[in-house]
C-alpha cells in the first residue's frame, strides 16, 4: 500500500474513533486538554496565539472555551480563514467569539478582524485527527496546515484525543511538518 492509501485508511479509522466518543467524554476530555495546554511554558510566554476554531459537530478537540479564555486573559487571538482556491490560510486577529460565523463548509471563521503576518505569531495551536509519538500529525488531507506550518518559526502544539495517538507511527511524506508537542487528555508528547 502506498503512503496516500495508508494515510487515507488511518484517517478513516481515526475519524470513526473520534465520532464515537460519547458527548460527555468529549466535553470532559476537551477541557482536560485545554487545561494541560494552559500549563505549557510555550503558552504562558506567547502573546500572539494562532488557534484553530474547532468544528464541534465533527468532535475536533473543542477550542471554543479555550479561545474565550485567551481573549479574556489578554492574549492576541489569531484564527485561520481557509481559501479553497489555492489551499491557503489567512490569519485574522479577533477580539470576541461573536466575530465568528460558519463558512460554506461549516467551519467557524472571522467575519471581522485584523490580518496578521505569520512572522508575528508566537505559538500555533494545530488541529489534527491524530498523531504519533514522534510528533507527526495527520490532518484531513488537504494540506492547509502543512503549507502554513512550513512557514512558521515558533512552537507548534497539536491537540488530539488520546485515541488519536497511533503508537506504531503514521505514514509521513516529505512535505509533512512535525509538531513540537502533542497534547491529549492523558499526556503531553514532547
Amino acid at each position: 500500500m502506498d503512503y496516500q492509501q495508508e494515510k487515507k485508511q488511518v484517517r478513516k479509522e481515526l475519524l470513526n474513533k473520534r465520532q464515537n466518543i460519547p458527548d460527555e467524554m468529549y466535553r470532559q476530555h476537551s477541557k482536560m486538554i485545554a487545561k494541560l495546554l494552559l500549563g505549557q511554558v510555550e503558552y504562558k510566554k506567547a502573546r500572539n496565539i494562532h488557534c484553530y476554531v474547532s468544528m464541534n459537530d465533527r468532535k475536533e478537540v473543542d477550542t471554543h472555551l479555550l479561545l474565550r479564555h485567551m481573549l479574556s486573559s489578554g492574549k492576541n487571538v489569531i484564527v485561520p480563514v481557509m481559501h479553497m482556491d489555492d489551499v491557503s490560510l489567512t490569519h485574522i486577529q479577533i477580539s470576541r467569539m461573536n466575530d465568528l460565523s460558519p463558512n460554506d463548509w461549516g467551519v467557524p471563521e472571522p467575519t471581522i478582524g485584523r490580518r496578521v503576518r505569520v512572522s508575528k505569531i508566537d505559538l500555533v495551536i494545530v488541529p489534527m485527527l491524530g498523531g504519533d509519538l514522534q510528533k507527526n500529525r495527520i490532518g484531513y488531507g488537504k494540506g492547509f496546515y502543512d503549507r502554513f506550518l512550513s512557514r512558521v518559526d515558533c512552537p507548534k502544539i497539536g491537540l488530539t484525543f488520546d485515541l488519536g495517538i497511533v503508537e506504531n507511527g503514521i505514514p509521513v511524506e516529505e512535505y509533512d511538518v512535525s509538531l513540537d508537542k502533542i497534547i491529549t487528555e492523558k499526556r503531553v508528547v514532547e
